[in-house]
């Protein structure tokens, strides 16, 4: 977006997104781009570029002589939800979080190449379980680097927005994850923790967060119980033309 900038971005799509949730089309078909723009009170090149971008997204599909349309299969698309907390949230449970442990520990093979430290580093795991109406849903395992941290009242952490905790406990802005989704089965501890049976079929998954630096922050862990999250991918076919 070459004029736009990104927080002026999002507060047109946050009111792009109002109508779309508001209001059904013809077809699907969206109001011409001055009506739109007009009504929005922004200019065209504005709405154009923040449309292309809704594009990109998913929300919508930009046909040459043809015009906009709306998706609204995927105007509540859970996992474009960023946040274990807002993900239970918006599929109707009340969410918490219940911390089991934090411990100091030297990082091991596989933590050390997914962080990108030496073997041994010193790191800071914490363990925890995601509710759902105060059933478990995900249990999870953060390990970051202890030469990262600004803060020494660990304990006082916030786990609700890994944003949140990247910066007010590191320092650093969060720029995106990798995610490597695995079916395994249920066994010991995250058996245990999800309240599941040994050998369960459940989804895990390994997680990496990193700066706009793109410095690993954060490794994580997830095992989800297949009663509270399920996954979902959106594949927009107008990418691969």
């Amino acid at each position: 977006m070459s004029r736009t900038n990104y927080s002026a971005y999002m507060a047109i799509k946050n009111k792009i997104m109002e109508i779309f949730r508001s209001e059904t089309f013809e077809k699907n078909k969206l109001p011409s781009e001055a009506a739109l723009a007009n009504r929005l009170g922004i200019s065209l090149v504005t709405l154009r570029e923040s449309l292309m971008m809704l594009a990109l997204e998913g929300y919508i599909t930009k046909r040459h002589g043809s015009g906009n349309y709306v998706h609204p299969s995927t105007l509540d698309y859970e996992n474009r939800i960023y946040c274990y907390t807002e993900y239970l949230h918006k599929k109707g449970y009340h969410a918490g979080i219940q911390l089991f442990a934090q411990e100091w520990t030297p990082a091991n093979q596989r933590e050390a190449e997914m962080l990108g430290v030496q073997e041994g580093e010193r790191l800071l795991v914490n363990r925890l379980v995601y509710l759902a109406d105060e059933h478990p849903a995900i249990y999870t395992i953060h390990r970051i680097p202890a030469r990262l941290l600004i803060r020494e009242d660990v304990a006082q952490m916030p786990f609700a927005q890994i944003h949140i905790l990247i910066r007010d406990y590191m320092g650093r802005e969060l720029a995106h994850a990798l995610n490597d989704y695995q079916p395994i089965a249920a066994q010991g501890t995250y058996a245990q923790r999800l309240a599941l049976a040994e050998e369960t079929p459940i989804l895990s998954n390994h997680q990496v967060f990193y700066d706009i630096s793109d410095q690993e922050l954060v490794y994580s862990t997830n095992y989800f119980h297949p009663e509270y999250y399920q996954l979902r991918t959106l594949q927009n076919w107008d990418l691969g033309r």
